[in-house]
């Protein structure tokens, strides 16, 4: 990259990295909402409102704390507050306070304090299951494994590789810390009137038919794909499917794991691809000062072609559905090996681990987060929200779902081989997201490849052993 594109944005660094929510429909990913919304934290039903034949169901007065990023106006909210409804007339008895939040500071800094106190809320929302392991193994959450085993709806349904996400024995723990109540896969967004007005006839599915899909974008005076790098966590997903791409999903395992290094020449060839993309010309001149919502309004306005975000998108592009189609992220001809390799995000909800003593109350509590995976509402999740349903027994009829999704779950059924997460998230230090987002804004910026990848792994290697 020339020294003329690669511009100092150090000023910009420190805004850089915050962490964006991933399941739009799992919870609103709106980091700009100024804060907790204050109509969700409110109590379904008060103690006062109750009269004595209400409380006979359960034996005792029971409150059930929600702490989830499912706040706001989206659909996601409205169908997870027609859950809690449902719970509510079965158990009128049964207390519902909700304090969840669309802000991903204020949802932090919430369950921080409540860890902080020893007061965990009986069901929450971890965007990620990066940290699982530290809260697993102090108490913080509970293990599900037992409860899973004795749920056959839930045993038998589920997916057993997003089941298998929220399994922590490759990082030392034994149990099974989260239910998983929707899934996201990154894909590329393509405008199909650009593309057609440009002469391109198909989607790409190699990274060299990629390469000439952007320059005949670029011919026809079209930025090929815009990525909006203030916000780091942009880059760092690029990353995260070239890795699977490249390297494979235990490669991915193993780094999180910490039996391999980001110095390791395989993972540093990540970053440089980016680098080089950048260096093509690719994102365009100015990608370094745009954020991710200047990211999706340029895509929506046809300023830009591709976009390369979650299926949590699909919602947003309802009203242009019609003239945009999907792809999954390129292959390289020379590593087919992992062509099928994609990447999951699943959101999931994990129970407070205070519930092991309190066996009257986690019935009920397993039974409310049980509905979110449950067959009726997964279906709605897809035909409301364009999520992909959790579970393998859900039908879905083409005709009431974004033909988007569509087009998603046929790339899912048929392309598809092994579904991966984050490689972060089987690493049990906090920071990474924010250390890797560091180094490759650096890397676009400056660095060498090399430098990007001594940078995270020394300071990964400092946290992680506490300095």
């Amino acid at each position: 990259m020339s020294k003329g594109m690669r511009k100092k944005i150090a000023v910009l660094l420190a805004a850089v990295m915050a962490s964006a929510g991933l399941s739009a429909c799992g919870g609103n990913t709106d980091a700009g909402s100024g804060g907790q919304d204050a109509e969700s934290k409110t109590e379904t039903k008060t103690d006062e409102a109750k009269t004595d034949s209400e409380k006979e169901g359960s034996g005792e007065e029971i409150t059930i704390r929600l702490l989830t990023r499912m706040s706001g106006a989206d659909s996601g909210t409205k169908l997870k507050e027609e859950v809690l409804q449902e719970f509510q007339e079965k158990y009128p008895d049964i207390t519902i306070q909700d304090e969840s939040t669309n802000d991903s500071n204020s949802f932090t800094n919430q369950f921080k304090t409540d860890v902080a106190s020893g007061n965990v809320a009986d069901i929450i929302q971890w965007p990620g299951i990066s940290i699982m392991k530290e809260y697993a193994d102090t108490g913080v959450f509970l293990d599900l494994t037992d409860l899973i085993a004795e749920t056959p709806d839930i045993k038998d349904n589920v997916d057993s590789t997003l089941l298998d996400m929220m399994e922590l024995s490759s990082v030392g723990t034994e149990g099974t810390y989260a239910l998983p109540i929707n899934n996201q896969m990154e894909v590329f967004y393509y405008n199909k009137e650009l593309f057609q007005k440009a002469g391109i006839e198909k989607a790409p599915e190699t990274w060299d038919e990629f390469y000439d899909v952007c320059d005949k974008l670029k011919e026809s005076g079209v930025t090929p794909w815009v990525v909006g790098a203030t916000n780091a966590w942009r880059v760092v997903h690029i990353q995260t499917g070239l890795l699977y791409k490249m390297c494979g999903v235990e490669k991915a395992k193993e780094l999180g794991g910490r039996k391999a290094k980001w110095t390791d020449e395989d993972v540093v060839e990540t970053i440089a691809f980016i680098q080089d993309l950048a260096d093509r010309g690719i994102f365009g001149e100015d990608y370094l000062g745009l954020d991710y919502e200047t990211e999706k309004a340029m895509f929506v306005s046809g300023q830009t072609a591709m976009s390369f975000d979650g299926s949590w998108r699909i919602a947003e592009l309802k009203d242009m559905e019609d003239n945009v189609g999907v792809f999954r992220m390129p292959y390289f001809t020379d590593r087919e090996e992992f062509k099928d390799n994609d990447i999951a995000y699943p959101s999931q909800l994990e129970l407070g681990g205070h519930l092991k003593d309190e066996p009257e109350k986690l019935k009920y509590v397993w039974e409310l987060a049980s509905m979110f995976a449950s067959k009726e509402t997964q279906q709605r999740y897809a035909y409301d929200c364009g999520n992909i349903p959790v579970r393998n027994d859900v039908e879905l009829e083409t005709d009431k779902m974004s033909p988007l999704l569509a087009d998603l779950l046929t790339i899912k059924e048929n392309d598809v081989k092994v579904w991966g997460s984050d490689a972060w998230a089987y690493d049990t230090v906090a920071v990474l997201e924010d250390i890797v987002g560091e180094a490759f804004i650096g890397a676009l910026t400056g660095m060498t490849a090399d430098e990007a990848a001594e940078q995270i792994q020394s300071r990964l290697e400092a946290a992680g052993s506490g300095q």
